[in-house]
């Protein structure tokens, strides 16, 4: 596998090796992007602080742009953070300033070299372009953007002149070229900066809180792209410059950015520009998010929802679209707290169809939790212990702590519910949050669980704070832990009182009944209880069974084993992982205990341990 295969993927120890290997850090794909870019783009955090501790080269400009812009644009403060640290920005060849920069300041690194503002003092020195042509006096009239770049933290209102000149001077130079006035071209990266002018421009005006001016220059960015046939990749960086300038200014009011955002959408319809319409919605619906306006926020990703649809049918030529729209409407469900059974089926139904060449692990974090949620609620533990372990591992390639938290207590929970020996401490991933007083508290839990700790449980129960579905399967837990605590307590004991049981637990005499009842009934325990004498009897498992208590254990055991398997082929939203326990409050609802026709037909054994016979001083149950 290649350094950039690898870096897509996330697959830090491939990583790891090519860099221990020596290999070139540096190679790029088509379109110049190298490893570095693709680890940036896809989020992968420990790739990227790798690679640049291992020397990759950080301003690497290819043909969609440098890893800084491009952490920039996706939103990856910490990635931003780490690049800068490593030099992003600060190339002696004078990369560009970033796009998005058009809020409050500017990021004035890797200008430093222009100080001298030679831009405007053509033939002071040996080294300038002495007398100039007149191509030459527009190119430097145009380089003027770099002036208002270093004016733009002290003076913005002289900034946004400069920057306009900038543009004006531009305009000037096309005017006469077109008619034939002069007859030299003025090379693609100074017509870049005059896009970038106008950029910047919008941004100031935003800032000032001239939306209406702002919006009539932003138009101008894309009739300016139309004209001077500027790049995909520089026109993309200009539209979504604008937008996260907009976005920075959201406390002003929240109007204002979505008008910002409205225009860029119709302009791109215009266009035709279905792939950058798709990434200024997803950003709108973040948007949303953020200020809580999640109605809205779902709308948009109807919108485009539905232009990857085919006659009402997702259109499966388009996975990578379909899993990004999906993993934000189960965002947005999570933070609402309504990703409710129906919705879980939906997008596991929906999901599991999709096939991508690399899914961004950012969605499949999101998906993964919803199809461990999924088989959560319906009792299959193992399946779902498997979904959250990898949505934990992804939320934390991707560097969402908060996230990955949440999804570890999920991972632990089912852990406990199903019988893997697997541990999740154990995994790497694991080990960051090892001081985290949340994961201790539930880590402390599982540990007493496994060693079926009575007291331990109790006080780790009490520390834990659970979320809403955690409490939603916390019952589950806590009742398959007392069943393993009993079938524990009971074993140097032939007769155990429930009372001694119910203390031991702290658990009332009633709920360690039922619990009885259903250890017997699973064939976990052979015994009877004396109700009257509130006895657990194991004596009896000792003697040899009768022909028609054999009978009568084989006739129960075989509607049992029917029962159960009706029991696996439905939904159990409440569902345990053992036995009949799930359907126990309907199936007892019935029974009169110290009497009557449906007491006497429990008298049920087991074939494979102790069995118990006869009556005591009351009914008994088997």
């Amino acid at each position: 596998m290649s350094l950039i295969e690898a870096c897509k993927e996330g697959k830090i120890d491939t990583v790891r090796d090519i860099v221990n290997n020596d290999a070139d850090l540096n190679e790029t794909d088509d379109l110049g992007q190298t490893g570095l870019i693709w680890a940036v783009r896809k989020g992968h955090n420990t790739i990227v602080e790798l690679l640049c501790d291992s020397s990759a080269d950080v301003n690497v400009a290819s043909d969609t742009g440098n890893a800084l812009e491009i952490a920039e644009e996706e939103g990856h403060d910490d990635i931003v953070k780490i690049l800068k640290e490593a030099g992003a920005g600060e190339d002696e060849g004078g990369d560009e300033a970033d796009w998005g920069d058009e809020g409050d300041g500017g990021d004035d690194d890797g200008w430093d070299n222009n100080e001298d503002d030679a831009w405007n003092n053509a033939g002071d020195d040996d080294d300038g372009p002495g007398m100039m042509d007149e191509e030459d006096s527009y190119v430097a009239k145009i380089q003027i953007y770099y002036n208002a770049e270093d004016k733009r933290k002290e003076d913005q209102k002289e900034a946004l002149e400069l920057y306009r000149q900038c543009v004006s001077a531009y305009e000037e130079w096309k005017s006469k070229f077109d008619s034939g006035e002069i007859t030299e071209e003025v090379d693609d990266d100074t017509v870049t900066l005059a896009m970038k002018a106008l950029v910047a421009e919008t941004g100031i005006l935003l800032h000032m809180g001239k939306d209406k001016d702002a919006l009539s220059v932003y138009d101008r960015v894309f009739s300016f792209a139309n004209d001077a046939a500027i790049s995909e990749s520089d026109f993309r960086s200009a539209v979504l410059g604008v937008l996260t300038a907009a976005a920075d200014q959201r406390k002003r009011g929240v109007e204002a950015v979505i008008s910002v955002f409205d225009k860029a959408l119709r302009k791109l319809e215009e266009l035709g520009n279905q792939s950058l319409m798709d990434e200024t919605s997803f950003r709108l619906c973040t948007l949303y998010s953020q200020e809580g306006d999640l109605k809205n926020a779902e709308q948009v990703l109807e919108r485009v929802h539905k232009k990857c649809q085919i006659n009402g049918e997702d259109d499966l030529s388009k996975p990578d679209q379909l899993s990004e729209i999906y993993a934000r409407l189960a965002q947005i469900r999570f933070e609402s707290k309504s990703e409710d059974d129906s919705f879980l089926q939906h997008v596991y139904r929906k999901t599991c169809m999709l096939t991508t060449n690399v899914m961004d692990p950012k969605n499949d974090s999101i998906i993964k939790e919803c199809w461990g949620k999924k088989f959560g609620n319906e009792g299959h533990w193992e399946a779902a212990f498997g979904h959250f372990l990898t949505a934990f591992k992804n939320y934390q390639t991707i560097g969402n702590n908060d996230s990955a938290r949440r999804s570890l207590q999920y991972t632990v929970m089912a852990n406990m519910l199903c019988d893997t020996t697997e541990n999740p401490f154990d995994q790497q991933e694991a080990r960051a949050f090892d001081n985290d007083l949340d994961i201790k508290a539930i880590k402390d839990l599982r540990n007493a669980y496994e060693k079926c700790d009575v007291a331990r449980f109790k006080a780790a129960l009490e520390a834990i704070r659970p979320d809403w579905y955690v409490s939603k399967h916390l019952h589950a837990v806590v009742r398959d832990f007392h069943e393993r605590a009993i079938c524990d307590l009971i074993i140097p004991y032939q007769r155990v009182r429930v009372e001694f049981l119910s203390t031991s637990l702290g658990e009332s005499k009633e709920g360690v009944m039922d619990i009885l009842i259903q250890l017997i009934l699973d064939g976990r325990i052979n015994g009877r209880i004396n109700e009257v004498e509130g006895i657990l009897d194991l004596r009896q498992g000792r003697n040899t069974l009768s022909q028609l208590e054999k009978a009568k254990y084989r006739a129960l055991s075989t509607w049992a084993y029917s029962i159960e398997s009706a029991r696996k082929s439905m939904p159990q939203p409440e569902g345990r992982r053992s036995g009949l326990g799930a359907m126990r409050d309907q199936e007892f609802s019935d029974i009169q205990m110290g009497g009557g026709a449906a007491y006497d037909m429990m008298n049920v054994g087991s074939s494979s341990s102790r069995h118990t016979g006869g009556a005591g001083p009351g009914r008994t149950l088997f």
